[in-house]
């Protein structure tokens, strides 16, 4: 099996744990923020890098890392999800249609298991302005707060993920970490050309 199958496999090992942890109390979808209200038009290169919390049991369940080429748009968000060897995965798609996944490289059946209105979400609450996420939540029981360096996505009360820091446009080289409690895991969001930082958020 080549290294880009087996880290495939383990990809997906680790995606279906984060997904299944928290199954019982997944919430519905996040209403999503308005396309032309991300902080700019843009094409971003970052690394992501998924790391299992204490609570996730798969047997593979260990950091793994992808490459993502995210193109920010007034009728669009893409995301060209590749491993750091440069295989492409998939596509992820979110315009006025909805959210999907096109097709990559990858057989059809080793396409990974995220839900592509679960990714884009997570993208969002990590890139888009706090006004925007605000205005997208009015009327819903998704709610946002923002306070001393970092922010809060909750639902009917319940924590669902920590932005640290939240975005800012004057700032687009810093590392972005998303806490994600429901699923018990940790999504680092890089800039390619910085140096990871792995320090604990406490």
């Amino acid at each position: 099996m080549s290294l880009s199958r087996r880290m495939l496999g383990a990809v997906a090992l680790l995606s279906a744990s984060l997904i299944v942890t928290g199954c019982s109390l997944t919430p519905p979808i996040a209403p999503h923020p308005a396309l032309d209200r991300a902080e700019r038009a843009a094409t971003l290169t970052r690394r992501l890098t998924f790391e299992p919390g204490d609570e996730t049991t798969a047997s593979d369940a260990s950091p793994r890392t992808l490459i993502a080429v995210m193109r920010l748009a007034p009728q669009e968000l893409r995301v060209v999800l590749t491993t750091p060897y440069g295989q492409r995965l998939t596509t992820l798609v979110r315009d006025a249609s909805g959210s999907r996944f096109e097709q990559g490289d990858a057989p059809r059946e080793e396409a990974l298991p995220f839900p592509p209105d679960w990714l884009a979400t997570r993208l969002e609450w990590s890139l888009w302005p706090r006004a925007a996420l605000e205005e997208a939540f009015a009327g819903s029981d998704w709610r946002l707060d923002e306070r001393d360096g970092h922010r809060l996505i909750t639902y009917r009360g319940t924590r669902i993920a920590r932005i640290t820091p939240p975005p800012s446009g004057r700032d687009a080289s810093r590392e972005v970490v998303l806490d994600d409690f429901q699923g018990d895991y940790r999504l680092r969001i890089t800039p390619l050309d910085a140096t990871p930082d792995h320090e604990t958020v406490p």
